[in-house]
């Protein structure tokens, strides 16, 4: 008989089924339920036995089925209709307003976490940019930003990232190469930093083919490659944590 922490006894067949099931491409919580055991054991005796490739996407399409119905979704929807907090239109207008004051621009669309109130009140996020009395966001890679310091950048995303770097007394430089190759870096900070922000991961092959290629040269040169994306900026802007030890070294210089 094997001994569990907690004092449970299971019997050696228990812990067999359960390596035979993590073969099968049961997830630790599958085993668990199936066997009565508790899920760190099913862990412990299966932490060893390894699954394909195939059998981990199996798990997540399992992990990411929903199963609950219109029906029951709708049930859980009344349910949690009271808790939800109502805006008006005037809240919502002070936000973008209140957000301006803050930060000097109005806030993208990404920015805010209320797009189905700002629907249901203004129609579009644009005609709520209007009524709180601002012209609306540009396409964000459509035209050419200038930064604080002067800087040509591709999109307003880059320009809130050089922003960043002067209002915290980082040098940067735009478009650094990597080598004598075409591609270019969108910055490059201290002497071994080099700075991308992939806005389009994920959405275009080739892009993806590019991002593999900097990687590589970047780790060929001798650089340290910081990947920022969106996620990074919006809704909210985690550059102070992406680049906390060269803040630190600007601080010390």
């Amino acid at each position: 008989m094997l001994k569990a922490r907690n004092g449970v006894r299971h019997s050696a067949s228990t812990k067999e089924n359960a390596r035979f099931l993590r073969s099968e491409g049961l997830t630790h919580r599958e085993i668990a339920k199936q066997l009565s055991v508790s899920i760190s054991i099913a862990h412990q005796w299966t932490k060893d036995v390894q699954i394909s490739l195939l059998q981990k996407q199996a798990i997540e399409n399992r992990r990411n089925y929903h199963r609950m119905s219109a029906t029951e979704k709708k049930i859980v929807g009344e349910r949690l209709a009271p808790y939800r907090k109502k805006y008006s239109s005037e809240d919502l207008l002070k936000k973008i307003r209140d957000f301006y004051v803050l930060n000097g621009r109005i806030p993208l669309k990404r920015e805010f976490n209320q797009w189905d109130a700002f629907a249901a009140n203004f129609g579009s996020w644009n005609n709520a940019i209007k009524q709180a009395g601002f012209e609306t966001n540009p396409v964000l890679f459509a035209k050419k930003f200038t930064a604080t310091d002067g800087h040509d950048c591709d999109s307003f995303t880059e320009k809130i990232i050089d922003d960043w770097f002067t209002s915290n007394c980082i040098l940067h430089e735009r478009n650094y190469p990597y080598g004598d190759t075409r591609l270019t870096a969108d910055f490059k900070i201290h002497f071994d930093i080099l700075v991308e922000f992939f806005g389009l991961a994920g959405v275009q092959e080739v892009y993806d083919k590019n991002i593999k290629r900097k990687r590589s040269l970047a780790k060929k040169l001798g650089y340290r490659l910081v990947e920022i994306y969106p996620n990074d900026i919006y809704p909210e802007n985690k550059l102070s944590v992406l680049f906390g030890d060269v803040l630190c070294r600007a601080a010390g210089n």
